[in-house]
């Protein structure tokens, strides 16, 4: 028995059982910086969100992301997609960020009454991470978006993002229901 509380003392174990009901696990600390961009499209790509209500629902993503432990960078968009950049914690699946995030904008969008018909993002979604060096530049790219589109639509982008990323892709299926 003093071997196992010298032990303990010094935890070197992976995991103790001090009495039959309590255990004392020991790990080491985790560190992560994973940079993530999301790309999600309203449903049918349609322009449904229109440049006086992108402030109010890209503030609302950004709370959402705090409120999950992430870390928002950038969001950002036109009328008929969002880009998210965000300090991603590994605490949420990448799946589970992008419903929720769909599922409460929707929500919020919807309740508020901001258009006058039923608002709904597409399935899927695009992810893609980024190294701590990129991080300005895709910031940029997000904050510039209505700029950019003035050249490229969404399905471009897209095609482009994911050949840059050595992505195979179906174009028949790049936002599509």
């Amino acid at each position: 028995m003093l071997r196992i509380a010298e032990r303990l003392k010094k935890n070197t174990f992976p995991f103790a059982c001090t009495n039959k009901f309590t255990y004392i696990y020991q790990m080491a600390n985790t560190y992560t910086r994973i940079y993530l961009h999301l790309i999600f499209a309203v449903k049918g790509r349609e322009s449904l969100l229109p440049i006086y209500i992108q402030p109010r629902v890209h503030a609302y993503m950004t709370s959402i992301l705090n409120n999950l432990g992430h870390h928002p960078i950038a969001v950002g968009g036109i009328d008929n997609h969002v880009h998210i950049l965000l300090g991603y914690s590994p605490t949420q699946s990448i799946p589970d960020l992008a419903r929720e995030l769909k599922v409460s904008t929707t929500k919020f969008i919807n309740t508020n009454g901001f258009i006058p018909f039923v608002f709904n993002w597409q399935r899927g979604y695009s992810c893609f991470s980024y190294s701590q060096s990129q991080v300005e530049a895709v910031k940029q790219y997000i904050r510039h978006q209505p700029e950019h589109h003035k050249g490229i639509s969404l399905r471009d982008e897209v095609m482009k993002i994911y050949e840059k990323f050595g992505v195979e892709y179906d174009e028949r299926y790049i936002f599509e229901e």
